[in-house]
């Protein structure tokens, strides 16, 4: 049974739907955070310069190399792995509601293994960011990249004989007084 499972996932749009719909949650992501900066005095810059610390080191932000494009190259690249990742990792998710709790959880899951494991290891400069808000803001981006792997259609039952009931106001019925 679960090698039929495997063979009924569409690989090649689940992944490039994973791909794309981290970058779109990515450019949320991005978008909420400049806002943020704005609205506590920084330049709207300021989160893609941090970010490109990433490729260019700390001493970058206190030297003045920092990127906003490298910044940005690396936001893009990093959402799109992360789409690709959640993709892989929800792919037997069956609803769209076990997809949309996967993402949050995925987000938050994402937070904490950024924040708590790697900026302490490897990226101090990120320690400067506000963590509540950065939780918030990672929870936001899970969530809207499950919305690029929802299902337009919900699978139906072989074995239901009965017709389905249509809805309210379709049907022989419905208008008959507007002949």
């Amino acid at each position: 049974m679960g090698e039929r499972q495997s063979r009924d996932i569409d690989w090649s749009g689940w992944l490039v739907r994973g791909a794309l719909g981290g970058i779109a949650a990515g450019g949320a992501f991005l978008a909420l955070t400049m806002w943020f900066a704005t609205s506590v005095g920084d330049p709207a810059k300021g989160p893609l310069l941090m970010i490109s610390t990433i490729v260019k080191g700390d001493e970058a932000m206190m030297n003045g190399t920092a990127s906003a494009s490298v910044g940005l190259a690396v936001h893009v690249g990093l959402s799109a792995v992360f789409g690709l990742v959640f993709a892989v990792a929800a792919s037997r998710l069956r609803t769209n509601g076990a997809l949309a709790a996967a993402g949050a959880l995925y987000g938050a899951v994402l937070y904490l293994v950024n924040f708590k494991v790697f900026t302490p290891l490897a990226f101090p400069v990120f320690k400067m960011a506000n963590q509540p808000f950065e939780l918030v803001v990672h929870v936001v981006f899970g969530t809207l990249l499950s919305f690029a792997l929802f299902r337009v259609s919900v699978p139906q039952r072989a074995s239901s004989s009965r017709t389905p009931t249509p809805p309210a106001g379709v049907g022989a019925g419905a208008g008959a007084g507007a002949m």
